[in-house]
Order: C-alpha cells, then sequence, then structure tokens
C-alpha cells in the first residue's frame, strides 16, 4: 500500500512539474544534451536515444532515476546529479514540443535537405566552433588526426565538440599534450586514475584509438581563461612557497601554462577553477596518485585550502 501510494505521489509530483515547466528556459538549458541528443533532440549517434517528440512526463521520470541512482549510467549520472526538478521540468517540456524524428525526417525530405550528419549537429550544438580534423604536424603524433575527430563524437557532451568543455566540473581538452592526454586514457582504463564516468568511456578503447583522440584534441585550438587574477595566487604559481616547500608551478606548466607537451606536463589554460580545484584536492587527499613520481601529490599535500583557492583563481586568469 505504502509503494502505491508513493508511486502516485511521484507520478502526481511529474504532472505538476510538467504544468510549471518552461520550454524557453529548457531551451537553454539542453546545450549540454544537444551533443549525444542532438541539437533538435534527434540523436546523430545510434548509442543515444532521441528525446524530440517524447513523452514530456517520461523524461521527467528518467532524469529522476539517472539523479537517484534507480537507473544507472556512467554518463547521465554525472548529467542528472545537478538538476532540480525545474531544470528537469524546462528540459521535459522542451524536448517534448519538438518534431519527432520522423516529423523532421519529413520535412527535410520535403524541402530536399539531409539530417543524417553527425558533424553538422554537433558543429551546431557547439556553437558552430571551428574543429579541425587534418594537420600538417601529423607526424608528431602517433594518433591520426582525422580518425580521432570521428570518434570524440561521444567526447563531445561533457568536453566540448571542439575540446573546449562548457562544462566547469568537466576539464577541457583542446590543445591539451597528446603523451599525457594518451597516458590518462590509459590510466583511467586501467584504473590507475579513477573516474566513474570515464571508466566507462573508456573500457572498449584501444592504444590506437587513444592515441587518435589525443592527436585530434591536441591539435584544436584552446580557448583563453577569462577569470580574475589573483595576487597571492600570482605569487605562488610563479615562485612557490619555500616556507612549505611548495615548487612554483611554472617549473613544470610554463609562465602562461601551456605546460610542456613533450615532458606530457599538461596545458592549464582555459580550465574551471572547479576542475582545477577538484584535482588539487585529489592529488592531495591521494584519491588521484597517476602523477609522474608523485609530483603533484608531493607539492598539493602542502597546500592550504586557501593556498587552492588563489592559485586556481590565478590560473584562470592565463591566456
Amino acid at each position: 500500500m505504502k509503494k502505491i501510494i508513493f508511486s502516485l505521489f511521484v507520478a502526481l509530483s511529474s504532472v505538476s512539474a510538467v504544468q510549471a515547466a518552461d520550454a524557453n528556459a529548457g531551451k537553454e538549458k539542453s546545450a549540454t544534451c544537444s551533443a549525444c541528443h542532438g541539437p533538435t533532440g534527434v540523436s546523430a549517434s545510434p548509442m543515444f536515444p532521441n528525446l524530440a517528440g517524447q513523452n514530456d512526463a517520461y523524461i521527467i521520470k528518467q532524469l529522476n532515476d539517472f539523479k537517484s541512482g534507480t537507473r544507472s549510467d556512467a554518463m547521465m549520472g554525472p548529467m542528472a546529479a545537478n538538476l532540480s526538478a525545474e531544470d528537469m521540468a524546462d528540459l521535459a517540456a522542451y524536448f517534448s514540443g519538438l518534431p519527432s524524428s520522423i516529423e523532421q525526417a519529413a520535412a527535410a525530405a520535403s524541402s530536399g535537405t539531409s539530417t543524417d550528419s553527425t558533424s553538422a549537429s554537433v558543429a551546431s550544438a557547439a556553437g558552430n566552433v571551428e574543429v579541425l580534423s587534418s594537420t600538417p604536424a601529423a607526424a608528431i603524433y602517433k594518433g591520426n588526426v582525422a580518425a580521432g575527430k570521428s570518434k570524440a563524437m561521444v567526447c563531445a557532451a561533457c568536453h566540448g565538440a571542439d575540446g573546449n568543455s562548457l562544462i566547469p566540473m568537466y576539464p577541457s581538452l583542446a590543445g591539451q599534450s597528446a603523451n599525457y592526454l594518451a597516458k590518462q586514457l590509459a590510466d583511467f582504463k586501467s584504473a590507475n586514475r579513477k573516474n566513474a564516468v570515464m571508466a566507462g568511456m573508456v573500457a572498449a578503447l584501444t592504444p590506437e584509438d587513444m592515441h587518435d583522440l589525443a592527436a585530434f584534441f591536441a591539435v584544436q585550438s584552446s580557448k583563453a581563461g577569462t577569470g580574475e587574477s589573483n595576487e597571492v595566487g600570482h605569487k605562488l604559481y610563479l615562485g612557490g612557497d619555500a616556507t612549505k616547500g611548495v615548487t612554483a608551478c611554472i617549473a613544470c606548466h610554463g609562465v602562461a601554462g601551456k605546460g610542456m607537451k613533450q615532458a606530457a606536463f599538461p596545458s592549464l589554460t582555459g580550465q574551471s577553477q572547479e576542475y582545477l580545484t577538484q584535482q588539487l584536492a585529489s592529488f592531495r587527499n591521494g584519491s588521484r596518485g597517476n602523477d609522474s613520481n608523485g609530483i603533484m601529490r608531493n607539492i598539493a599535500i602542502k597546500l592550504s585550502d586557501a593556498d587552492i583557492k588563489a592559485v586556481t583563481q590565478y590560473i584562470t586568469s592565463l591566456k
């Protein structure tokens, strides 16, 4: 009896949410959904479902289930984790109001246009960014840039179509060292670096896939930092802290935060403060330990919360 009452309560809550939904707000919030589900709610990949024309109550229920863990998915779990009931209702209202895939296909056929373009869908979802698929410096990379572009479609939802993430909790990959990226993918697969989402994403990747993806993201253009500078962080980044035995960040990451590609020291520019803070905290508490010779763990363990806040704030200002 209690289960029946609870089910009725959930159903009524969903109905209330649907009635209060704002489709226009849902359209704005759907930017992060479009890389996988398509900018018009019709996915270009058979891996991901079409949302256009879907029942709004069903969409809300699935998002709630992903958030609660009732429905398990390595990608959707984190995507739904921070959604409020209002967010879910708005997204559901937007997608349910879109023409279904059949209707869109019929409209495209009558107008002589095609909807079967994966690249176009992702480019549109990312705001028509320029995505490179070839490079005259291909010999530098073990991977194939063009092959990496195709394989990177599933990465776009979190990391952006061109490797510049729009979601603060996920890192930007554009312009990153290919050696570094390939190592991280291998570490996620071996569990030397632990992350529930990435573990699922890399499970089927071959070494060739990893090098192709690394080559593709390495030749993309990273975006300059947009954060405000921080004087304390500036001093810590450039000079370290001798009293604590903290090495200056520039030793590995350079004055401009671009890293040292051949040594596989990562670029830091364009990363969000949230992501940088998360990684320093992980190195400090030991939950991340795939740094070469424990370099980052030895530094991070000497940093206070205030140090981390200051230096990550400064890094976000690097161009």
